[in-house]
């Protein structure tokens, strides 16, 4: 299959899986679309590939647009101010069940600590389950090599990964504590949710108001996020129930406070860690795409 015969079929084919992979890689809703169109004119203008699997060919221009695209935005997100988050999503694609658990905020914070290079062999690995050949072919490097850096990768995330997460029903009802916890002022039913060491991550992007520094422990969060309630006069109304990146959340809808989104990483029926997105930039995809129940 040359260049010249790619036909827009062959390439939509594939573009759900290749939408996965750029936005776990990227975090980055808009980011993502934006390399998948850009593989896409690559594709239609290599003119002499000699294409045996349109899914390697395409998986391996993706992921190589996404390495150099991680590389070159380090510095900016070094100078980001405040935490920096993954860009909520709404609507993920028709994924299976295994493969929607890589989609949470959770997860993809986590891969926060791999290089790009990491982060691309253990997504390809341990997530779209490339063989060690196609994913040294994707990275340029020998399998030997492909598979060393997996190892590697293993062993940054090893003590963080979660061995136990709630399942759809539980994790919404912890959610529906969080939010009503947050409106009464209960501060008792929100320590009660909350792990002794958990964490919330805002990120305004310095456009909208956000704690400039992961706010730490149970008690810590209680006075944050109950201090801000008062201050903004919260009720329950103002919080929608929604699916941010494949599970339950809550979306802030206020004219005082401004929008945002809640993520929750809960682990043996507490919340560990909340994940708050206020940066406008981030949030227009959510706000068109999402749909809410109370």
């Amino acid at each position: 299959m040359a260049g010249t015969d790619w036909d827009g079929t062959t390439f939509e084919a594939h573009r759900p899986l290749l939408f996965s992979i750029a936005y776990r890689m990227l975090g980055s809703a808009s980011e993502a679309e934006d390399v998948v169109q850009d593989a896409w004119l690559r594709a239609r203008q290599d003119e002499h590939a000699d294409i045996r699997s349109a899914r390697a060919y395409l998986t391996t221009i993706v992921t190589r647009l996404c390495i150099d695209h991680l590389r070159s935005a380090e510095r900016t997100r070094m100078e980001y101010p405040g935490p920096w988050l993954p860009e909520p999503l709404a609507e993920p694609n028709q994924e299976s069940t295994e493969l929607a658990s890589s989609l949470t905020t959770a997860f993809l914070v986590l891969l926060e600590q791999l290089t790009p290079t990491e982060r691309a062999v253990f997504l390809l690995r341990e997530v779209f389950e490339r063989d060690f050949d196609e994913i040294a072919t994707t990275i340029g490097k020998s399998e030997a090599n492909a598979r060393q850096i997996l190892a590697r990768a293993r062993g940054r995330l090893r003590d963080s990964r979660p061995r136990f997460t709630a399942s759809r029903r539980e994790s919404e009802e912890i959610v529906r504590h969080f939010r009503h916890a947050c409106v009464t002022g209960s501060v008792d039913e929100l320590m009660a949710v909350l792990h002794a060491d958990a964490t919330l991550v805002s990120d305004g992007g310095g456009k909208a108001a956000a704690a400039t520094r992961p706010v730490l422990g149970a008690d810590r969060i209680t006075k944050f996020m109950l201090g801000y309630a008062r201050k903004a006069h919260w009720s329950e109304s103002d919080f929608k129930l929604v699916t941010v990146n494949g599970t339950p959340g809550l979306l802030l809808r206020h004219p005082m406070a401004g929008d945002g989104t809640y993520s929750f990483d809960i682990v043996d029926g507490r919340i560990r860690a909340v994940y708050i997105v206020r940066n406008p930039d981030k949030l227009r995809g959510f706000l068109e795409h999402t749909r809410y129940t109370h």
